[in-house]
């Protein structure tokens, strides 16, 4: 009797210890999403059925939706253009992943949302941002479509390991798929077309971004660092196995003060300021200004006062074993001089070359990768 109440006892006590089931609420159209994001609780699942929303988060004004709590998941269909989120009037961002009030997350971990999955749906119209994530880690972003949203598809900003892949952006008039000040991202298996920059990774460290399409875009991937930020530098990062081909398009930038203006049309991979960056296996060709350019941020500014808050040239930086040709045929002004397939403004230190297929370069000779 003893033994046998004992571990009842025991059983019982396990199970109060146990976690709540999962549990899925499911949103069908005409109802509203984020109610059912704020119904939920960590580790949910909010299911969108097919049908196109409009949505208004409490939380954030110009947000339609907003999620806040770690451990959610929003899934939507497994062909994304079933489910659909339009911006109502005045709307900047269509979803936001972060806490109220995030400016201290980056001091303070408890204000950092952790475990964030959005799957499977199109976010449409939107004043700024498709998707904005402030201050996330390990979330992921898969099969979605950002269209038509006027600043950026996709924005992740001062987060953490995380995924965006399998996913679209058009439309943009800065960057269709962006991350800034994060680490430890992976990119891949994306397409981007028809915005001014299509992959973009500013001041960001030990990410990698391989297995994108980028076509029809002002420019079609740019690694870089800006001045003014938080995070003052941009190294460390793969970047492989894309390919980047004809992004011809207009510079249509919103902002002529935005130093995305001064991005070429015809620039197929740039690399600005960045230190070890490792360029390898991608196929870059048919961009009329600049294959792969490795170059300062004074030469991106088109400034002769340039005194940024870091360090502006490129360093250590190894461009190996990709495919570039096609590059620099019709180049934009001013860049008549130096449009190539391979392209090194000659700053820098430590920066090599080797087992590329190539047609032109400036210079004729680049430094060759030793060992």
């Amino acid at each position: 009797m003893r033994t046998r109440t004992a571990l009842l006892a025991a059983v019982f006590a396990a199970a109060l210890c146990a976690p709540a089931s999962a549990a899925t609420i499911t949103v069908s159209p005409g109802d509203s999403i984020q109610k059912a994001v704020n119904r939920a609780s960590s580790g949910d699942t909010v299911k969108v059925k097919p049908g196109t929303y409009k949505d208004t988060a409490k939380d954030c004004a110009t947000c339609a939706l907003s999620i806040t709590k770690n451990d959610i998941k929003l899934v939507g269909a497994k062909d994304p253009t079933k489910v659909v989120l339009r911006a109502k009037s005045g709307q900047e961002t269509g979803i936001s992943v972060s806490k109220a009030n995030p400016d201290d997350c980056l001091k303070r971990d408890g204000r950092r949302v952790k475990r964030s999955l959005i799957k499977g749906l199109t976010v449409k119209g939107f004043e700024e941002n498709g998707l904005l994530l402030f201050c996330v880690d390990n979330w992921r972003i898969t099969n979605v479509r950002a269209t038509g949203n006027d600043e950026y598809g996709f924005f992740p900003l001062f987060s953490g390991k995380g995924r965006l892949d399998h996913s679209f952006a058009s439309g943009a008039s800065d960057t269709g798929l962006y991350v800034g000040q994060s680490h430890d991202v992976q990119m891949d298996h994306n397409v981007a077309t028809k915005n001014v920059v299509g992959l973009e990774l500013e001041n960001t460290y030990r990410s990698a971004v391989h297995d994108n399409v980028a076509f029809g875009n002002t420019a079609g991937f740019i690694s870089v660092v800006l001045p003014n930020l938080e995070v003052k530098f941009n190294r460390n990062n793969d970047i492989k196995d894309n390919d980047l081909h004809g992004n011809n398009k207009a510079n249509t930038c919103g902002d002529n003060h935005d130093v995305v203006c001064n991005v070429p049309s015809g620039s197929g991979l740039v690399m600005v300021s960045t230190d070890r960056n490792l360029v390898t296996g991608n196929k870059v060709k048919n961009n009329k200004t600049a294959g792969i350019a490795t170059v300062s941020y004074c030469i991106l500014l088109g400034s002769e006062e340039c005194h940024p808050d870091f360090e502006p040239n490129p360093d250590n930086n190894h461009i190996t074993g990709n495919t570039v040709t096609g590059n620099g045929k019709d180049p934009a002004h001013p860049y008549e001089g130096i449009a190539s397939d391979l392209i090194w403004d000659g700053t820098g230190k430590g920066n090599c070359w080797a087992i590329n297929t190539y047609g032109t370069s400036f210079p004729d000779e680049l430094p060759a990768c030793g060992g």
